[in-house]
C-alpha cells in the first residue's frame, strides 16, 4: 500500500491518464469512464461511494490513489455574499480561490499557479512571485470543494486568482476540458474565461487550437509606454504584439469576442485622454471592455474618485464596443481582483521576471 504522500491525486485525471492508473488491475475499459464520472461529474470524496465497482476494485484504489488533495485552511465570508478560500496543497504551498454569488449565476475566480512571476505593480499576488504551476487536478478540484461547501453548482469560472494560466498552459488547458465535459463538470465551454496578462504565444496556440473557452486579456493601458510602467510583460510582448495577437484570435475565432479587462488607477490610466486612445486602441477589434475600479492593495496604486471615473466612461460612450463597469466584491475580506496574497508563500524563494530570471512559456 502506497503512503498519503505518495497516492496520487485522480481529480483531474484524463480518461487516457486514468487508463494508464488502472492497467495493473486488469479491468475493463469501461471501468475508466465510470471512474472519470464518479470523480468528476458526481464529485464523490471516497472510493467507496463508486458504488457500480467491484469491492476489490475500490480497495485497490484506496490503497493505491487519492481522490483529491487540497484541503481546506481558512473561509472567509464578505458582508456581500463573497467567500474567499485558502487551500493547502501537498506541497505544503497554499493558493485563494473566490465564490462571487448573484442571483442568476455562481462563479468562481481559481488560481492556477502558486504566487506569479510577472510582477505587475498593482497586483497584490505579484508581490509573492513564482513558486509552483498547480497540476490540473489542483486548478479542477477548486471548483469541487467549493461546490460542495457551498451546496451551489457553479455556472462561471474565471482564472484570474493567483497565476498567469498561461504560463501553466497545458495543465490549464487539460482542467479546462475536464469542467466542460459532460462526464465531468458540465460547465458552459463559453462561461469559463481564461485570463492572460499577455503571453503572445499561447493567446496564438489557444486560438489555432480553436479552443472553446472565452479568453480576456488583462490590458490596463492604452499605450505601450504607460503598460511598460507597471506591467513587466510589456518589456517580453509589446502592446503591439499583443493587439496583432488579439486581432489573430479574432480572426481565427468569428463567432467570438474578446474581453479586455482595464483596473482604473487613479492619476496612472484613468484620464479621458488615456480613454480616447483606448477608445483608438479597441474599435478595430470584436472585444468587449470590462473596467475595474482599483482595490486597494498598499502597493501605492489608489482608486479614482466617482468623477474621474464617470468621465473615462463617458468618453467611451461613442464605443462600437459593449464596455462594462465592474461591481467590486468582496474588498472587506480582500478577495476582490488583484488582491489574493497569502504571505508566508513569499518567504520561500519566489522567482519574479522582473529580476532577470527567464520564465517558460510552454
Amino acid at each position: 500500500m502506497a503512503s498519503t504522500e505518495q497516492k496520487i491525486s485522480l481529480i483531474g485525471s484524463t480518461p487516457e491518464e486514468l487508463k494508464g492508473h488502472l492497467a495493473p488491475f486488469a479491468q475493463p475499459a469501461y471501468r475508466v469512464n465510470q471512474i472519470y464520472q464518479w470523480l468528476h461529474h458526481y464529485q464523490v470524496d471516497t472510493f467507496d461511494e463508486m458504488t457500480n465497482l467491484p469491492k476489490s476494485l475500490r480497495k485497490a484504489l484506496q490503497e493505491n490513489f487519492q481522490v483529491g488533495s487540497l484541503s481546506m485552511a481558512s473561509r472567509q465570508d464578505s458582508m456581500d455574499g463573497t467567500i474567499k478560500y485558502l487551500w493547502k496543497l501537498r506541497s505544503g504551498y497554499s493558493i485563494e480561490s473566490v465564490f462571487i454569488p448573484e442571483e442568476k449565476r455562481k462563479t468562481i475566480c481559481i488560481s492556477s499557479q502558486v504566487g506569479c512571476a510577472l510582477g505587475c505593480g498593482f497586483c497584490a499576488t505579484a508581490q509573492m512571485g513564482f513558486l509552483s504551476n498547480l497540476t490540473a487536478g489542483e486548478i479542477v478540484e477548486q471548483i469541487i470543494r467549493v461546490q460542495a461547501d457551498t451546496g451551489e453548482k457553479i455556472t462561471n469560472v474565471v482564472l484570474m486568482g493567483m497565476g498567469e494560466p498561461f504560463l501553466n498552459y497545458a495543465r490549464v488547458i487539460q482542467a479546462c476540458h475536464i469542467m466542460s465535459s459532460p462526464e465531468g463538470l458540465a460547465i458552459s465551454a463559453k462561461k469559463i474565461t481564461i485570463s492572460t496578462v499577455g503571453v503572445v504565444p499561447r493567446i496564438i496556440q489557444f486560438a489555432k487550437e480553436q479552443q472553446p473557452f472565452s479568453l480576456a486579456i488583462s490590458l490596463h493601458a492604452p499605450t505601450q509606454a504607460l503598460r511598460r510602467q507597471f506591467m513587466p510583460i510589456a518589456e517580453k510582448f509589446s502592446l503591439d504584439e499583443l493587439m496583432e495577437s488579439a486581432r489573430f484570435y479574432t480572426d481565427q475565432t468569428t463567432r467570438k469576442r474578446i474581453t479586455f479587462e482595464y483596473v482604473l488607477l487613479e492619476d496612472v490610466n484613468d484620464s479621458e485622454k488615456e480613454a480616447r486612445k483606448l477608445l483608438h486602441l479597441l474599435s478595430p477589434l470584436r472585444c468587449k471592455l470590462n473596467l475595474i475600479p482599483y482595490n486597494d492593495t498598499g502597493l501605492g496604486y489608489h482608486l479614482p474618485g466617482k468623477s474621474r471615473i464617470d468621465k473615462f466612461v463617458t468618453a467611451l460612450y461613442r464605443a462600437p464596443f459593449s464596455v462594462t463597469l465592474r461591481k467590486n466584491r468582496g474588498n472587506d475580506i480582500a478577495a476582490a481582483c488583484g488582491q489574493l496574497f497569502f504571505k508566508s508563500e513569499t518567504e520561500k524563494n519566489p522567482r519574479f521576471i522582473k529580476s532577470g530570471q527567464p520564465v517558460s512559456t510552454t
